[in-house]
């Protein structure tokens, strides 16, 4: 397994980081890191010979996915997905990513919990959530 530091490049709208990040940390093959992509709905960036995603798109995920009262989630290639009595037992885990768990990750409430649970300034909070709260009210029409 290659250990070196996954490259990053940083466009200003959050890290992209190379696919190997996902190989070390899950210690998986670069195939099934492409499936773990896939699976969360997350589009790679082909840049040369080199595989990058969007690590903030993918923490936020991650943190939809690991709230408490949501179902399981079974990642390409892991033990339980391929287990036959498993599966008939447990079946509430999900194998994809739903549109509702993306638009949850989406919204600016996950944002402004995300940057609390990371203990971030609270001021940007206040920011977070009043975006948040604006798009909840209602467009009056003229």
């Amino acid at each position: 397994m290659d250990l070196s530091i996954p490259e990053k490049l940083n466009f200003g709208g959050g890290e992209l980081v190379e696919i190997s990040y996902l190989m070390q940390v899950f210690n998986i093959s670069r195939r099934t890191a492409c499936k773990y992509l896939r699976a969360l709905h997350i589009k790679p960036m082909y840049v040369g010979k080199k595989v990058f995603f969007s690590l903030p798109t993918f923490k936020r995920i991650m943190y939809v996915l690991s709230q408490p009262g949501r179902p399981g989630f079974l990642f390409p290639a892991s033990a339980a997905r391929y287990d036959i009595r498993f599966r008939k037992s447990n079946s509430e885990f999900l194998t994809e990513v739903t549109d509702e768990i993306l638009t949850e990750a989406s919204n600016p409430r996950i944002f402004a919990e995300m940057a609390a649970a990371e203990g971030r300034d609270p001021s940007i909070l206040k920011k977070f959530l009043q975006a948040s709260a604006e798009l909840k009210e209602p467009v009056e029409e003229k």
